[in-house]
């Protein structure tokens, strides 16, 4: 695999809003554009969602933390067929397989075909939770987040009726901003319904690991000899196999063999293969495996997408013009304050002569504190209240008499 784990790919549970009884499941990178395709707002989407009569939808649940593209379809496909998925043992299945058998009238030969059972929102529900027990999925750096309040209340009832319980480490939480709530008056209520909140607010780039980025890259260039803070042996020039810890002021780098089996050995799954947190061997720090393996992904096989995050983005032209705007209202601010009954003469007939070294267009250009600095050389505005120096046209040179007309000539 020549590409970085992904910034973001999640697995979704789609309603109506007009029949909450039509379900469907789906995976995506992108969420808000992926509602946008299901609701007609942008092409793409899915056969089922495309009826008018069911739109528009609503995301009611994301699973998120898929190490790859491919592990997100495996989770998907399973959580659309839980009845056929290997994943889960047939004695452990909320439904089982039903298959019907038909015989072709023309040729005779018996058809079977395998029956889809109707899944309502607690089938659903019951199967995610099956899946994240299962063996194949209970030591992945899974999430689960829901954005309705119903669906989460739904979840909590069926959970607390089961004997058996997640791995500590997933995470099932519902999003603050769905929280209903009865406080406030109307006008603060709708305030906050006008923000941004639930799927619109969420994070799909890289940007979280521009720090640990930048971190590595300094502890890698700058250390005058690479080595590992576990076993203390020396450590690849190019970083090529090793993990950073993000914590500010820890400079421990490590093997990513090393690391494992330190996490490993402090986990109280003795049979696990692949860990999912522990502590930093010198800081101290709780330390999540799959944010370390993200940012080394992304180091060593992430060279378009680095480029891309570190990329200095240009200004728009909307955001030129704001700040041209802000400038002026504070340029007119500036002036109003100040005094100018001293700079303005009283009579408009008197003229005053203005010193040599104060010419008005030898002025220098106050500073401004919302200036651009990629112009180089703004201009100059000249104050309102000071006039050109009125020029008379220099007078032909007079020449005196000289003394030596008058001298008498001397023979």
């Amino acid at each position: 695999m020549d590409r970085p784990i992904p910034a973001f790919y999640a697995c979704y549970l789609l309603r109506s809003t007009v029949r909450h009884q039509s379900l469907y499941v789906g995976s995506t990178p992108h969420p808000v554009r992926r509602l946008r395709q299901h609701n007609g707002n942008a092409k793409g989407g899915a056969v089922r969602t495309s009826r008018d009569s069911l739109r528009p939808w609503e995301m009611t649940c994301l699973v998120t933390g898929f190490p790859s593209k491919i592990a997100a379809l495996q989770f998907e496909w399973a959580w659309q067929n839980t009845h056929l998925s290997r994943h889960v043992a047939p004695d452990s299945r909320l439904t089982q397989i039903k298959s019907t058998t038909r015989i072709s009238p023309k040729t005779g030969r018996a058809r079977t075909r395998t029956s889809k059972p109707r899944l309502g929102l607690t089938d659903r529900l019951a199967n995610l939770h099956i899946l994240l027990r299962s063996t194949s999925f209970e030591r992945w750096p899974l999430k689960v987040t829901f954005y309705a309040e119903d669906v989460y209340k739904v979840w909590t009832k069926w959970t607390t009726q089961q004997i058996e319980k997640l791995r500590p480490g997933i995470s099932v939480e519902l999003d603050e901003s769905m929280r209903s709530t009865n406080e406030g008056s109307a006008e603060e209520t709708h305030q906050e319904a006008s923000k941004s909140k639930g799927i619109d607010v969420l994070d799909v780039s890289y940007a979280g690991l521009k720090g640990h980025l930048e971190k590595s890259h300094q502890a890698i260039e700058n250390a005058e000899w690479l080595h590992c803070s576990i076993c203390h042996q020396g450590l690849p020039s190019t970083g090529a196999m090793t993990l950073v810890c993000p914590s500010e002021g820890c400079s421990a780098l490590s093997h990513i063999d090393c690391l494992s089996k330190r996490f490993l050995d402090t986990s109280s799954d003795r049979d696990a293969m692949l860990p999912t947190s522990g502590n930093c061997p010198e800081c101290g720090t709780k330390l999540q495996w799959i944010d370390l393996v993200k940012e080394l992904s992304l180091r060593m096989r992430g060279e378009k997408e680095i480029k891309a995050l570190f990329k200095k983005r240009r200004r728009t032209k909307k955001q030129m013009d704001a700040e041209a705007s802000a400038a002026d209202d504070v340029s007119e601010l500036s002036a109003e304050d100040e005094p100018m009954d001293d700079l303005v003469p009283e009579d408009d007939d008197v003229w005053h002569q203005l010193p040599e070294s104060s010419d008005v267009e030898e002025l220098e250009a106050p500073k401004h504190p919302f200036a651009f600095h990629s112009d180089p050389n703004p201009a100059v505005r000249r104050p309102p209240w000071t006039r050109k120096e009125m020029r008379t046209p220099d007078p032909e040179p007079v020449i005196e008499d000289s003394d030596a007309d008058d001298w008498a000539v001397l023979t």
